[in-house]
């Protein structure tokens, strides 16, 4: 039987493990260990000018404007050399992975599979991106045309899907929901969690690039309250610092480790064995990769009941979801209790493995993401017409 020819769609760098967190590197790895042959129509030296706004928002730096010169330029010439390679190469499917900006002008009579943690309306909603009027008509309407071009639209949650369509009346028979996996290279072996002995101390785990967008603050007031109910605890913090302000004898700080060099994943993957608990008190998450990470090392995730949460974490069973109202008193609260009850936190830590195991790994979205593809080719649905309006908002070069 002829393998599988997929064409990944993408100018993010898929080979960086720090670039969407390592997910585009973690798909294409599971999609070739299914024996399918992935053919990249990207350059992995690149990345998105729309990863690059998102970023420079978040950082209070001015970015290139959507549809400006520059980033009309940029992607034309993209689709140039990707239909190129299409050409030389011809797959079966295209795979677009957050890919909306890339498929505007990308043409082709291949189905596309196209996969996002959110549409830009809930982008434009929950991350206070502050575009004008003419950048937020476009990327509304990229997102538009990647819906349109899609002869299959899947999401990592529900909060993302339903989205789709009613803000941008998506066919639901186009729509999948299935959750991402844990970004990790090693997971640890169940019988290595599983073996843990619970400790005296409680030691609170919190990973994240921005402090207040994730709810750092909230960690630390869960520490604080935790103190002063005598219990031991203590919060290791990695990927930010916090502010000046915030210091205690047990709070440590690790500002970056980079999942791409290894003895810095060992680093982390240490911390991971060593924690009780892991804490997202999140203000806004599509589908935090993390939580399913927390998961592979047994480790029951406290976060918030926000955006696409829900998709990943059931309460009682991985962890809990706590009102996006909850202050650190109610994440202590909650803490302090199933900590102190032994033989229920013992079995909270084996459910958690046990999600990872059968819903929150890469293997297993593998497994649901190809049968999408068997699907899309067993329907030889036809290409469908891209809307008239589309080239509108595309100026000349």
């Amino acid at each position: 039987m002829q393998r599988l020819r997929v064409g990944f769609l993408s100018v993010q760098n898929y080979l960086d493990r720090n670039a969407w967190s390592g997910t585009l590197y973690y798909m294409q790895k599971a999609l070739k260990e299914r024996d399918i042959e992935v053919v990249y129509l990207g350059d992995s030296k690149k990345s998105s000018l729309w990863q690059k706004l998102l970023n420079r928002v978040w950082k209070n730096k001015k970015a290139a404007k959507l549809g400006s010169p520059r980033y009309i330029a940029e992607y034309q010439d993209f689709t140039a050399v990707a239909q190129k390679k299409l050409v030389q190469t011809p797959c079966d499917v295209i795979f677009a992975p957050v890919a909306s900006a890339e498929l505007i002008f990308f043409e082709t009579n291949t189905p596309i599979i196209y996969l996002s943690d959110a549409t830009f309306s809930l982008y434009d909603k929950h991350y206070q991106l502050n575009l004008d009027k003419q950048e937020s008509e476009w990327a509304s309407k990229q997102e538009s045309i990647a819906i349109s071009k899609a002869s299959k639209l899947v999401y990592s949650s529900k909060w993302a899907a339903d989205s789709a369509i009613c803000d941008y009346q998506a066919d639901t028979d186009k729509v999948e929901t299935f959750p991402f996996g844990a970004n990790l290279d090693a997971p640890p072996l169940a019988d290595e969690v599983l073996s843990k002995k619970q400790n005296s101390v409680c030691r609170l785990l919190f990973v994240g690039k921005e402090w207040y967008r994730k709810g750092g603050d909230i960690a630390f007031q869960t520490l604080i309250s935790l103190r002063n109910k005598g219990i031991d605890a203590e919060l290791v913090v990695v990927g930010c610092v916090p502010p000046p302000e915030i210091k205690h004898d047990k709070l440590t700080v690790i500002p970056y480790l980079n999942k791409n060099v290894p003895e810095q994943r060992k680093q982390l993957d240490e911390l991971f064995l060593k924690s009780s608990f892991f804490i997202l008190p999140t203000r806004a998450d599509c589908s935090p990769i993390v939580l399913c990470e927390a998961n592979a090392f047994g480790i029951p995730a406290l976060t918030s009941d926000v955006c696409g949460i829900p998709s990943i974490i059931r309460n009682g069973k991985n962890g809990y979801k706590l009102p996006f109202s909850a202050s650190g008193e109610d994440y202590a609260t909650l803490i302090s209790e199933s900590f102190s009850d032994k033989t229920g936190y013992e079995k909270l830590v084996r459910s958690s493995r046990e999600e990872y195991d059968t819903r929150l790994n890469w293997n297993k979205w593998a497994e649901t993401f190809h049968q999408v593809i068997i699907d899309v080719l067993a329907q030889k649905q036809q290409p469908r017409t891209l809307e008239k309006s589309a080239p509108e908002l595309v100026s000349a070069r």
